[in-house]
């Protein structure tokens, strides 16, 4: 899984669902300034979901804050079912 690049993903998926491109995430990048909407982030978890192969639980989602937070989250599950 090392060389999975949570953060290109997650860029090529926003841009997929909401056609804005977004540069130099990191850890550190707060997700409700990405300037994405309710809809855009349900798609955006949801084309994450689907392309990985995973499954991931509201609950899991409703302390996300930062991008770190969300890589922390999705690189569990795909450690459960294994490399992308």
């Amino acid at each position: 899984m090392s060389s999975f690049d949570f953060y290109a993903f997650f860029s090529q998926a926003a841009f997929e669902v909401s056609g804005k491109r977004f540069e130099n995430l990191d850890r550190a990048t707060v997700v409700s300034d990405l300037g994405l909407d309710s809809v855009a982030l349900i798609e955006l978890v949801g084309y994450l979901e689907e392309k990985l192969q995973i499954r991931i639980p509201d609950e899991e989602l409703a302390g996300v804050q930062t991008l770190g937070d969300f890589n922390y989250i999705v690189s569990r599950f795909i450690a459960v079912k294994g490399p992308p």
